[in-house]
């Protein structure tokens, strides 16, 4: 299985990012899904990634604070506003893959940083890696 694009890729190569939120799902003091959504923000505009199976969804959606009934199980926004070589700087290429197992979403941006987000489609979790 090859990934499927859902959602158009907003136009946002080339241009500086300004914000990065990730939501994140914890289980008791795990974290189990280290970045269920993503949200980019480029022109003042939010853009929301994420994944489900072997799908890539891309949405025009700005971040808002998740809300829980539980602690046990509950989801959390991460403000990654300050995280080093990628806001403030310009996104140069993205690249995306899958097979059966894993599909991903390579950034790279001006600053030689390069942000991987790899989707788990057998267990439905999505990890980062910079």
């Amino acid at each position: 299985m090859e990934y499927q694009l859902s959602g158009d890729e907003p136009n946002i190569i080339g241009k500086t990012c300004g914000g990065l939120y990730l939501i994140q799902q914890q289980k008791g003091e795990s974290i189990t899904d280290p970045a269920n959504t993503i949200y980019l923000k480029f022109d003042s505009i939010w853009s929301k990634l994420c994944f489900d199976g072997g799908t890539i969804f891309w949405r025009n959606e700005a971040p808002s604070e998740p809300v829980n009934d539980n602690i046990d199980v509950c989801l959390v926004l991460l403000n990654l506003c300050e995280l080093d070589g990628v806001v403030g700087s310009k996104l140069m290429e993205i690249q995306y893959s899958g097979n059966d197992e894993l599909i991903s979403s390579v950034f790279y941006f001006s600053s030689g940083k390069k942000l991987t987000f790899a989707h788990n489609c057998y267990d439905d979790f999505t990890s980062i890696n910079s």
